[in-house]
């Protein structure tokens, strides 16, 4: 990868509904000390417009919520972009990274060739209000140190 190359470490979420806001959380976190020659945002988009946010890069991470059922609240993992799979979405407001990006694509726009995603089991996103419960809070570290590896990985 070229010295120019750019890295966004993209933190989703929504802080007003207790687990959701895991991203943001990740983000503040990596804002004290930002992993070397990353760039570190929080946002609440998705669907289409999540493509304003990736249109300047050449790697990303992302760091989301998800609720899978399938793991414990609090674990932490990670896989390719290309890994998710998910019907195209019933509006350009509720359609997946794996649509925009293929969408972004064939309107030909230079959108990032690599893209790995953070994702933390969670329990409560349904509540209103702040704060996380306590598995997802102490997931924080383990999420901080996926990312930083992940952005380590993107520079070399």
């Amino acid at each position: 990868m070229s010295d120019d190359a750019r890295i966004l470490v993209l933190c989703l979420g929504n802080d007003l509904r207790r687990d959701d806001g895991v991203g943001w959380r990740v983000a503040e976190q990596l804002e004290e000390a930002p992993p070397a020659g990353a760039t570190v945002r929080r946002s609440a988009v998705s669907g289409f417009y999540l493509i304003d946010e990736l249109i300047e890069f050449d790697r990303v991470v992302v760091v989301d919520a998800v609720r899978t059922g399938t793991h414990a609240p609090g674990d932490v993992f990670a896989f390719p972009v290309e890994a998710l799979d998910g019907p195209p979405g019933p509006s350009p407001h509720a359609v997946g990274l794996p649509t925009v990006l293929q969408v972004g694509r064939q309107c030909g726009l230079t959108l990032p060739r690599v893209i790995h995603v953070v994702a933390i089991e969670v329990d409560d996103m349904d509540t209103l209000g702040a704060g996380l419960t306590p598995a997802v809070e102490a997931a924080l570290p383990r999420a901080e140190a996926l990312v930083r590896a992940l952005a380590a990985r993107s520079t070399a």
